[in-house]
């Protein structure tokens, strides 16, 4: 598709992809015109900013992505375990059974950290918050709760850096099958 004809929402798309595959900093204007076919010029007419914006860009798709595809499965009156069970698959498809590093990752590091780190650590908090909801609804303990949902992101965010590293995606697909049982099973002393 010639890139005259991308819509915006398309270059965000590709310049999404290059950021996972080179990271923030390794994603250089060079890369992100090659990756949307646009010339620098039409880079900054998109985003005036330059590779700031865009890195915006890629978290507000990524955000409104993963709030209507991802989160929105942990809403609802089905069973705790139930919802769940459909938000790990729909981790599994968000992170392509582990193959797709996750954007928060790559901009945790280097320059990126710096600028986003802010925005990165609500959208931290704002998803352990969620999760420990659906737990005390199955009658975890508020701090245990809490507790077990901090667990769970590190276990999302560790199993994917682990995948990756290793080339298998067997840790992430593993972390994903525990995940409900992890957040809601009741354990008695």
């Amino acid at each position: 598709m010639p890139a005259a004809t991308l819509s915006r929402d398309e270059v965000i798309e590709r310049i999404l992809a290059a950021f996972r595959r080179y990271g923030y900093e390794g994603s250089s204007l060079s890369r992100l015109s090659e990756a949307t076919g646009l010339g620098r010029s039409s880079l900054y007419h998109y985003f005036p900013n330059g590779k700031e914006d865009m890195g915006s860009a890629a978290m507000a798709a990524v955000g409104t992505w993963f709030t209507q595809n991802v989160l929105c499965t942990l809403d609802g009156r089905d069973a705790p375990a139930l919802r769940l069970q459909r938000f790990a698959s729909k981790l599994t498809e968000y992170y392509a059974n582990g193959f797709t590093p996750c954007l928060m990752d790559v901009f945790t590091i280097g320059e990126a950290g710096s600028l986003f780190q802010q925005h990165l650590g609500g959208r931290m908090r704002a998803l352990m918050s969620l999760l420990a909801a659906v737990a005390e609804e199955a009658g975890v303990d508020k701090v245990e709760a809490a507790i077990r949902a901090e667990n769970a992101v590190v276990s999302i965010q560790g199993s994917l850096i682990v995948s990756r590293a290793i080339g298998n995606n067997g840790p992430f697909l593993r972390m994903i099958e525990n995940l409900p049982g992890n957040l809601v099973s009741v354990q008695t002393n």
